[in-house]
């Protein structure tokens, strides 16, 4: 791909009006990296590799017809959640607290699971001063997160939890199967619709896992466009990526059709927007608000990341099923990924 700030920065093949600076900062710089094992996202010296149009933050849904019948508040902490999430189980019957997922797949890490553990102030790596990665999931904040997530899963989550992706976690919530989700909000945004059994009963929070920060900060999956080095037509390819990511597109994607999450901010300030998801998603523009600003991949950059994080995923698998204790499961995977880590000379 080409390092597309060639193309940005040149007024001789950018529209003045495309306006860089409106995509989301932490969406923006989400989408640039130096190449460098460990590398800071959005650094001085990061290539842009694409351009983001629509991006997910991983935030609550809940069911309110659920919630307002059995007296539950909206959870504000990993405490409460996990509370909250024993108190809608004992009170769903058939069904179950909170949908996370749960399959074997890197994707398991990426959703609520991480936007948490970020906003503990946790990452999945340590980046030493020259460079060199090493596991950092054994800490003893990382240690009590755990604990609390695995807790939550076996008290409140589904029965088949391990088998859980996107799909699973969404179509239950918009079935009234689960009382709330931690996940994409786009998921909640689309149960929300169409012939789902709870379509007008879902809403949305922001959640800062961690009490003591300052505001949520939710890990992101984008939708972005990039450009091929291959190309033998890159002046007309960056003249569609411009009208594809510009602020005309992403504003009629916004008002007449179901672009969620568009990737500027002037679309966010957009009252037709705002007043179109207000009056059918309760909470959802608030929602978006509050969490925008810590909105960024928390993941750290480097080639392991599918190995490393599914074996994250297995681990947390036998911790649920009680096949290890967290604090030994823990040490356990740190010591596989520094292996990795060296093996591929990270370390």
């Amino acid at each position: 791909m080409d390092d597309l700030n060639e193309y940005i920065m040149d007024p001789s093949k950018t529209n003045p009006d495309y306006n860089w600076e409106d995509v989301l900062e932490g969406v923006r710089k989400s989408c640039a990296w130096n190449g460098r094992p460990g590398g800071a996202l959005g650094s001085d010296d990061a290539m842009q590799w694409c351009i983001p149009l629509a991006y997910e933050q991983n935030n609550l849904t809940y069911n309110k017809r659920v919630f307002d019948a059995n007296g539950l508040s909206v959870p504000t902490d990993l405490d409460s959640l996990v509370d909250t999430a024993a108190a809608a189980k004992a009170a769903m019957g058939d069904g179950y607290g909170i949908g996370v997922r749960g399959s074997r797949s890197w994707a398991t890490i990426h959703p609520g699971f991480l936007s948490g553990y970020a906003n503990f102030g946790q990452s999945d790596l340590t980046v030493g001063g020259d460079g060199t990665l090493s596991a950092a999931m054994n800490t003893d904040v990382s240690r009590n997160f755990h604990s609390k997530w695995v807790e939550m899963i076996q008290n409140s989550g589904a029965p088949d939890w391990s088998t859980h992706t996107w799909y699973q976690v969404g179509t239950d919530v918009g079935a009234g199967k689960s009382a709330m989700m931690f996940d994409a909000d786009i998921l909640g945004y689309f149960m929300n619709g169409g012939d789902n059994a709870e379509a007008g009963n879902l809403a949305f929070s922001a959640f800062k896992a961690n009490p003591a920060a300052a505001a949520p900060t939710p890990n992101i999956w984008i939708w972005a466009m990039a450009m091929s080095s291959f190309s033998t037509k890159k002046d007309a390819t960056w003249y569609f990526l411009q009208w594809v990511t510009g602020p005309e597109h992403q504003l009629f994607g916004a008002q007449d059709m179901d672009l969620v999450n568009p990737a500027r901010s002037s679309v966010w300030a957009d009252e037709m927007f705002r007043n179109k998801l207000s009056a059918s998603y309760s909470g959802y523009v608030e929602m978006h608000d509050v969490s925008a600003p810590g909105a960024s991949i928390k993941f750290t950059a480097q080639p392991l990341f599918f190995d490393l994080t599914t074996e994250w995923a297995a681990m947390l698998q036998r911790m649920v099923a009680g096949e290890v204790p967290v604090d030994e499961g823990l040490d356990m995977l740190a010591e596989s990924v520094n292996s990795q880590l060296s093996e591929a000379g990270l370390r």
